[in-house]
């Protein structure tokens, strides 16, 4: 079992002459984020609250970073106690001090009850006693505990903070109200994964510039699909050697079918509102973690970058690209599969409909729209064949 490291907050102007301190902190499991001054301090506090267990405060310290050595004032660390009430989540305030009309006087210690002098070997083993103690009973501090190999990749160098904070919030929910934001919440952690495959140089930016194409990475990532066809798409095509695993591609496939359909308010939303539980939104969000952790172990292990090829598009199997606009309805989605047919209105044969034109429209039975056909060769029977091209609506 991994230790367990506590993230807390630290304002103390003089923090950078602290070396000792910080180094003993860390070999009790405690990682002490410094700030010199009240302002960066809070405003980073404000920000990214759930990341932090604790607050270690100095009793006297600088308004601003910039500020120069004799105008640190007491005033700041009462300020900051304000401030810290007002945020959402509660800490319980530490103060570590040399001040000894701080330590020492019955009024500050009114105020601040957990006070502790430096120096004093006795009061900082006894200070990272009690700041262990109070962090290891707050709730985001468990949760982050509990799913600690989750949040080891919700950082800049992974997916980002944000992702973190939203995980957080996530495995906070205990009811089925809502599941429309969560499921979209879940769609928005994606596109950070996405995005952090790109930034590897795993995933062409085309991808995920300007806006992450979901469907179509997560087909480029898995290289082909479950019958063994090679994707391509956007104009690449992804090299065996580096394929998503078979069970990582499966997850994103339901993941992104569940999400997108959820988010869309198509038959995934009309289920959970029948059904009224929480089960499904939370069997994807696992998922994700499964997802996530992977991510984070396979990054590690310095994978081939850049691992595709440019595929020049296949002109000799288009016959024809039609520009006639035919109006009809979709019928027949498969939702195990993902693909559809559509209906003329002039009547005809009912013409196939891709999943991912069915995905990427949020398609449902019944639905009005208007398409384009192309007729195309079959790879593998070489017969004529039609397909919807492009959805108009």
């Amino acid at each position: 079992m991994e230790d367990i490291v506590y993230n807390i907050l630290w304002i103390d102007d003089e923090h950078e002459t602290l070396t000792g301190t910080k180094g003993r902190a860390k070999r009790n499991g405690i990682q002490l984020i410094p700030f010199k001054s009240l302002n960066a301090g809070m405003n980073e506090l404000e920000q990214n609250y759930p990341f932090y267990d604790g607050v270690l405060l100095d009793a006297k310290f600088f308004e601003n970073e910039e500020d120069i050595k004799g105008s640190e004032d007491t005033d700041n660390v009462h300020r900051a106690k304000e401030q810290l009430l007002q945020l959402k989540k509660k800490f319980e305030i530490f103060v570590l001090t040399g001040q000894a009309e701080a330590y020492e006087d019955s009024t500050f210690n009114k105020a601040f009850k957990k006070v502790y002098k430096k120096g004093s070997d006795v009061d900082i083993e006894c200070l990272f006693v009690d700041i262990k103690n109070a962090a290891a009973n707050q709730e985001d501090t468990q949760l982050r505990h509990s799913y600690k190999r989750v949040f080891d990749v919700c950082n800049e160098k992974y997916i980002g903070e944000m992702s973190g904070q939203d995980i957080l919030n996530l495995l906070k929910v205990t009811d089925e109200t809502n599941i429309d934001n969560h499921f979209n919440t879940i769609r928005k952690i994606t596109e950070d994964l996405f995005m952090a495959f790109a930034k590897f140089n795993l995933l062409p930016s085309e991808f995920v510039m300007p806006s992450v194409s979901l469907n179509e990475a997560s087909k480029f990532l898995a290289g082909k699909s479950p019958d063994g066809t090679f994707f391509t798409e956007k104009g690449y095509q992804h090299l065996e050697e580096t394929h998503l695993p078979k069970q990582i591609a499966f997850y994103l496939r339901s993941i992104l079918s569940v999400t997108q359909a959820g988010s869309h308010r198509s038959e995934i939303d009309i289920f959970v509102k029948s059904v009224k539980t929480s089960f499904l939104f939370k069997s994807v969000l696992f998922q994700l973690f499964d997802v996530v952790v992977w991510f984070k172990m396979y990054v590690d292990s310095n994978p081939i970058s850049q691992n595709w090829t440019i595929v020049e598009p296949d002109t000799a199997n288009n016959i024809t690209d039609a520009d006639t606009v035919i109006g009809g309805i979709v019928i027949n989605l498969n939702t195990q599969k993902g693909f559809a047919f559509f209906k003329p209105n002039e009547g005809g044969d009912n013409i196939f409909i891709p999943p991912h034109l069915v995905a990427n429209h949020s398609l449902i039975n019944d639905k009005p729209i208007e398409v384009e056909v192309e007729e195309y060769i079959d790879n593998r029977t070489l017969e004529a064949k039609t397909r919807v091209n492009k959805i108009i609506i």
